[in-house]
């Protein structure tokens, strides 16, 4: 537990985290604001010029605070993969996994408390920051208990995601991948995967569909053993390292 609470310590001592965590707010304040006022904002960008007719325009609902904040989330999944790249890979350039691994700390659960602890920061800046977009979009416009059940499934499924690009990240760090490296490899799987969605049919069984507002139960599957199996490698990888 003490190995834990270390790991806890260094994130939030990170400045990624803390970055993280500032975008998720910020997003989550924006994307109501947004989409309340979006027939304001095109009107003023028309400027005359542009023949829009914003009275034509239908009127702001909660449906599309709720497809802005599944945008913005998506922006800010590259730095996920800094947070996560903060733990093993930059332990290892400082010189301060030596030491905890020269006492009787187990490999795996070094590797472990790394994954659960960053995973656990993400879960809790995200459910932190939906919570917030949720009440500034029930202060601004019309929401119904029921609706909340979109945001809360779409968030749910891209925090599913997010675990998959931790393990990544971290399989990366196992690897002898350099903090940079290992945040590229991150960035990297999420490139993948946006291209992936490209094909609209991939949605059902793969990671692409939980980055939409309707993730399906299949692409969950798909992306729990895709996480799992990056986990058990990232697991094995890591005893086999030489540091």
């Amino acid at each position: 537990m003490t190995l834990l609470a270390r790991q806890f310590r260094v994130l939030r001592a990170s400045w990624a985290t803390w970055v993280l965590a500032g975008f998720a707010l910020f997003f989550a304040v924006l994307a109501p604001v947004t989409a309340t006022f979006m027939p304001e904002i095109l009107g003023s960008l028309a400027g005359g010029e542009i023949p829009i007719d914003v009275s034509a325009l239908p009127d702001p609902a909660a449906a599309d605070a709720w497809a802005q904040w599944s945008s913005n989330l998506n922006q800010i999944i590259i730095l996920v993969a800094i947070v996560a790249a903060s733990t093993i890979s930059a332990d290892i350039a400082r010189g301060s996994a030596v030491p905890i691994l020269a006492r009787p700390v187990s490999r795996t659960w070094y590797w472990g408390s790394a994954f659960l602890a960053v995973t656990v920061a993400v879960t809790l800046i995200t459910v932190v920051s939906t919570a917030l977009m949720t009440g500034v979009t029930a202060l601004l416009l019309d929401v119904s208990p029921t609706a909340l059940r979109t945001p809360a499934l779409a968030t749910a499924a891209w925090l599913l995601f997010a675990c998959s690009l931790i393990a990544v990240t971290l399989l990366a760090s196992s690897l002898g991948a350099p903090t940079l490296g290992a945040a590229a490899a991150g960035v990297g799987w999420f490139a993948l995967t946006a291209l992936a969605g490209l094909w609209t049919a991939s949605h059902a069984w793969s990671p692409t569909g939980l980055l939409t507002l309707e993730p399906t139960w299949g692409a969950a599957a798909v992306t729990a053993l895709v996480t799992a199996g990056m986990v058990a490698a990232g697991l094995a990888a890591f005893r086999r390292r030489e540091i």
